[in-house]
């Protein structure tokens, strides 16, 4: 059966989930090709500015930022969770529209 509500959720979330990769990659791209310039090679600001990064990413542990990590895998397995639930639910067979004793309770039937 077509739902206007599943065609809306699933188009939005199709078009968030684009629109968001699209950001990171050119945010991403854009921080690449900054530090990465010719020139920069050269300047003392982005050699610092670069072992800044470099000193900073190494160190990193696991246990400074693991409960966010832990966080983040929680709730990646809600999601997958609330999903599989969905295709459960959809898969049910639907009851027919009737009272308890088989009879129509609309108004003009009676």
């Amino acid at each position: 059966m077509f739902d206007l509500f599943d065609l809306f959720r699933w188009l939005l979330g199709t078009i968030v989930t684009i629109y968001a990769t699209v950001v990171l990659i050119q945010w991403a791209w854009g921080w690449w090709v900054w530090l990465t310039r010719p020139d920069a090679a050269y300047e003392r600001h982005f050699a610092l500015l670069r072992r800044y990064l470099v000193v900073h990413g190494l160190r990193i542990r696991l246990t400074s930022f693991g409960r966010d990590l832990l966080v983040i895998v929680g709730l990646c397995i809600v999601f997958v969770l609330l999903f599989w639930a969905h295709l459960i639910i959809y898969d049910m067979p639907r009851p027919e529209p009737q009272s308890a004793q088989g009879h129509s309770t609309h108004v003009s039937d009676r």
